[in-house]
């Protein structure tokens, strides 16, 4: 019985045993058939890493300096009571040149100033132009600046230094009344230099600013219209005189003449109606020369004529403010608020023009009393103007008097109204005469 027992209690071991074995060997099988990946197995801290924004991981390794201790460089961001830090405020579109003026002037020019501000409280970095309406600065305003003074000089035809102040020395100033001030910040060192190596006599240009309102003027309506044939009869147009043109009107430039010999003066007269802006520029000179017809009359400019502006916005105003500048900025030009105009009569008597097409012109020449007339009416429709009671526009022009030596050496004689007058070479509009309908 034991021993049945003792035989019993073996196979059933051995029975165990042998599931055991199969039991293995199934796993093993399955686990041989399944899909085999590509990728090489992740680690079970590798995984843990993927699961973590690297920008907030811990570093595996100790900083080399604790975080909190100190830089020895100083901090990016720093105070603003820091002089040496703070930031200068932007520039405007004003500048000053400094020389004569040409077509190529730029706020970033070697020969220019550029302006951040006019009339404006000062500040760190600031180069501000004040005139005389802003009133005294004083020294504690002008602690930081270097200050430059200029004035108009009628025997330069523009404006001169007349006086330097390096930085802090400037102890009460105001801008003298046909003239202005510049004010540097130290932190300005290269325009502080160009502002004091201006030379004496050396003439300065203020781009973009109605400084000058001496040719500025009212316009009468007019009582009986002229009439527009080249004759100015008597009493016609005396009502609407204007001003009389030489060499002594400090409101007019005679710059590209030969000094002291100055031959060309004029009389001009506006008037207008409910329908025209009419103009007469009267021109005594013993030359005559206009060798142009009217299919090249945009030619004119070379030689004897009058070039006209007519702005239908107030060139002291914000919009030509902000389109002053003809030679990088056409806005006004595209969109027709300045009008550019020529008007001459040629060499064979003719009346010629250009630039606008509602308008009655006539021009004559007397050689024998060396008298030339212009008599001019552009409607105030083609103008883009209302003709109302204290309406504001531009109005300028120049007289050209390049006769036939001056055009052989290639140099031209045009009379134009101070800084300008918004015509010949630069074209600033801001410079352009405001006149006011009554």
């Amino acid at each position: 019985m034991k021993r049945f027992l003792t035989l019993l209690l073996a196979a059933i071991m051995v029975f165990a045993l042998a599931a055991c074995g199969e039991t293995e060997e199934t796993s093993n099988t399955a686990s041989s058939s399944a899909p085999v990946s590509s990728e090489a197995p992740v680690s079970s801290e590798e995984a843990s890493s993927e699961a973590v924004n690297p920008s907030e991981a811990p570093s595996e390794e100790p900083s080399e300096e604790p975080s909190e201790e100190p830089s020895e460089e100083p901090s990016e961001d720093t105070s603003a009571e820091d002089p040496g830090e703070q930031t200068p405020p932007e520039t405007i579109n004003k500048f000053v040149s400094i020389g004569t003026v040409t077509v190529n002037d730029r706020a970033t020019s070697s020969n220019a100033i550029p302006l951040t501000g006019v009339d404006v409280e000062p500040s760190y970095g600031a180069v501000i132009l004040y005139t005389e309406e802003y009133g005294l600065l004083d020294a504690e305003e002008l602690a930081d600046f270097a200050v430059v003074a200029f004035a108009y000089d009628h025997e330069y035809f523009g404006y001169v230094k007349t006086a330097f102040y390096e930085v802090g020395e400037a102890e009460e100033v105001i801008a003298d009344e046909d003239g202005f001030l510049i004010a540097i910040h130290s932190y300005q060192e290269t325009y502080i230099t160009r502002a004091k190596d201006v030379a004496a006599g050396t003439t300065v240009f203020p781009h973009g600013l109605h400084l000058y309102d001496g040719v500025d003027y009212e316009v009468d309506k007019v009582e009986t219209a002229p009439t527009i044939d080249g004759v100015v009869t008597d009493g016609e147009w005396d009502k609407y005189f204007i001003d009389h043109i030489d060499a002594e009107n400090e409101a007019w430039s005679y710059a590209q003449f030969e000094k002291d010999h100055y031959y060309a003066t004029a009389d001009y007269y506006v008037t207008y109606d409910d329908t025209y802006l009419y103009l007469c520029v009267v021109v005594q000179s013993p030359y005559h020369y206009c060798p142009i017809t009217q299919d090249k009359a945009g030619d004119m400019w070379q030689y004897e004529c009058i070039q006209v502006k007519y702005s239908s916005e107030s060139p002291a105003g914000d919009y030509i403010s902000e389109h002053f500048d003809r030679v990088i900025d056409k806005t006004a030009d595209n969109e027709k608020v300045v009008l550019s105009c020529g008007f001459a009569v040629n060499d064979s008597g003719e009346t010629c023009y250009y630039g606008v097409t509602d308008a009655k012109v006539a021009c004559s020449r007397d050689d024998g009393e060396q008298i030339t007339v212009y008599e001019v009416a552009v409607s105030f429709a083609e103008l883009g103007v209302t003709p109302e009671k204290g309406t504001e526009m531009g109005l300028a022009f120049s007289v050209n008097s390049t006769n036939d030596e001056d055009v052989a050496k290639k140099v031209w004689k045009n009379i134009t109204a101070r800084n300008g007058g918004g015509i010949i070479g630069r074209n600033d509009y801001a410079k352009i005469p405001v006149i006011t309908l009554n």
